[in-house]
């Protein structure tokens, strides 16, 4: 039955719906419905099986193909150099005479009223295919290095990858700047032919910032590289090379707008053609039509084109005021303007993924960690937190506020030692805890004044950071040899302190106190209670009765003096 199922699903004709219709026709209720399933799945995990033998037995025929593979890519990329420099061999040995003179092509017979630039361009095209090509023979893993027309190579070199917060070497690299975009290469160790360095990251020229960084320290002749959501800074190897990596930066920068700023004017004469009227028309019409189709589509302002690279350098500089300023100027102006031109839609696409980096910069500068300093307390966030409300993420900065609230309490409350009596340990931890809350409800009023559902999830955070302040006291008070007054010297102590928070901030926290007290305060008395118990047990069996006789008057008197002495003045009425 099994070899008869696996013939069906293994044929190549197989039709799974048509197999259930089958199955379902056949099979007379659920079990046997179950049983058909239990049959398939042992099929399928036979089948996993021996696929996984298969990939076992062949894994040393893979790993020597994929190295074949890789020799046969720079082979072929070593004959597409050679080709290339035959041809141009050959073009060269066609042009020349004997005699000195030129010999005319077929092409040159084909095109005689060329000009001297369109051969200049031949030149510099072949000049730029064979630069590239040259890199594709040293660099492994960049195959679409030549799609991308117009690619020109500005500057390369060596440099020395740091770690961006440790300022550690992490790795030797070669960089190759492009009119377009910026690759990184890693060196390849122990590695022989031309092949010498494995492609590792390409950005986009539009989309990264380059910051100087200042030589402090261990770290000297080094420039940051700003792409997101990347932070990469590398050293150069003297002050000269890292100039020249700033200007040719600069300089490609320059030329992209130049670009960009050319595309756009040879845009819109384009697209107002159509609208363009006669010569005839122009000359019956009193206005000039062509005045008006210009002031129908103004050119974008200079600051606008700008705004991408801007907003880059005010985040890599922590001017988020300004960045923000700035990303509001440039949404209120795309806004307005809602023509279909792709130079805009282009710009809107850079806006906002700036914003979107904006955003993620102010949730890091709220987020906790191990290594982050807490010196500053809230009032560091309180920057974080009012643009993180202004971009419309306030439930995120809700969150991540009361995240850092909890990670103060915790710091404030492990400095207290216990030392001395309990009830002064008890006084000082509700001391501080009570205090920060009060302070951080203050700070959080501040931060979020218009917002009720983050004053909800304030009262949660704060109901939850209570209960634990409790269970804490509980497992240090609440102990078997604790008696019943320091017990209430301490509930005492920690309810007076829960009462001040309320008439402080009108948050009623003494509920969730009393109740998460309730349990352990019963059980103690209840303990109380048994060892009072038990001592009066053992007193009344240690103790002998004495018969005393009261007939005498001398015996009745001292026997009416004694009861008065322990609060039984009416005894005397029996």
């Amino acid at each position: 039955m099994a070899d008869v199922a696996m013939k069906k699903i293994s044929a190549s004709d197989f039709n799974p719906e048509k197999y259930v219709k089958e199955l379902s026709q056949r099979c007379v209720g659920g079990q046997e419905l179950q049983q058909q399933r239990q049959k398939i799945q042992v099929l399928a995990d036979e089948t996993n099986i021996l696929l996984k033998k298969n990939v076992y037995q062949n894994y040393m025929q893979f790993i020597e193909t994929a190295k074949e593979i890789s020799h046969l890519e720079s082979e072929m990329y070593q004959l597409s150099h050679m080709l290339t420099e035959q041809r141009s061999l050959l073009s060269s040995l066609a042009n020349t005479s004997l005699l000195g003179d030129k010999i005319p092509s077929a092409l040159d017979s084909d095109s005689a009223a060329a000009t001297p630039s369109e051969g200049q361009e031949e030149k510099e095209e072949e000049e730029r295919r064979r630069k590239l090509t040259a890199i594709l023979e040293k660099v492994e893993g960049c195959m679409t290095l030549l799609e991308t027309p117009g690619r020109l190579l500005l500057h390369e070199g060596d440099l020395l990858e740091l770690d961006p917060v440790e300022n550690n070497a992490l790795q030797r690299i070669h960089a190759y700047l492009f009119s377009d975009g910026y690759m990184i290469t890693s060196w390849i160790p122990n590695r022989r032919g031309p092949v010498r360095y494995k492609f590792e990251a390409m950005y986009e020229l539009g989309s990264l910032a380059v910051v100087n960084v200042r030589d402090l320290g261990s770290v000297k002749t080094a420039f940051k590289l700003l792409a997101f959501p990347d932070t990469r800074v590398f050293q150069c190897t003297n002050n000269q090379s890292k100039k020249e990596w700033l200007d040719k930066f600069d300089q490609a920068k320059k030329a992209r707008l130049a670009q960009e700023q050319q595309k756009r004017e040879t845009a819109n004469p384009t697209e107002r053609s159509p609208s363009r009227p006669s010569h005839s028309e122009s000359l019956e019409s009193p206005t000039n039509p062509f005045e008006e189709a210009d002031d129908n589509e103004p050119e974008l302002p200079e600051w606008l084109v700008e705004v991408p690279e801007d907003l880059d350098v005010c985040i890599a500089q922590r001017h988020f005021e300004e960045a923000y300023n700035l990303l509001e100027r440039a949404r209120e102006f795309l806004d307005k303007n809602t023509a279909t031109d792709p130079v805009i839609t282009d710009i809107r696409r850079k806006v906002e993924l700036r914003a979107k980096n904006l955003t993620e910069v102010l949730m890091k500068e709220l987020q906790v960690s191990p290594d982050k300093s807490l010196q500053g307390g809230l009032r560091a966030a309180r920057r974080a937190v009012r643009l993180l409300n202004q971009l419309g993420r306030s439930t995120q900065a809700c969150d991540l506020f009361l995240k850092l609230c909890s990670c103060i309490l915790k710091t404030q409350l492990k400095r207290v030692k216990r030392e001395g009596a309990t009830v002064l340990y008890v006084r000082q931890m509700g001391g501080i805890f009570f205090s920060n809350l009060t302070d951080m409800a203050r700070e959080f009023l501040r931060a979020f004044p218009h917002s009720p559902s983050c004053a909800s999830a304030f009262v949660v955070w704060a109901g939850s950071e209570l209960t634990h302040l409790t269970s804490h006291i509980v497992k240090q008070v609440f102990m078997p040899q604790s008696s019943i007054t320091m017990l209430a010297e301490c509930v005492t102590c920690v309810r007076s302190q829960c009462d001040q928070i309320e008439e402080a901030i009108r948050l009623n926290l003494r509920y969730q106190l009393d109740g998460v007290l309730r349990s352990p305060l019963t059980r103690a008395l209840k303990d109380a209670q048994e060892k009072l118990v038990d001592a009066v047990k053992l007193r009344a069996v240690e103790d002998k009765w004495r018969p005393m006789n009261l007939h005498s008057k001398a015996g009745l008197t001292k026997f009416l003096q004694e009861m008065s002495d322990i609060g039984i003045a009416s005894i005397h009425t029996y």
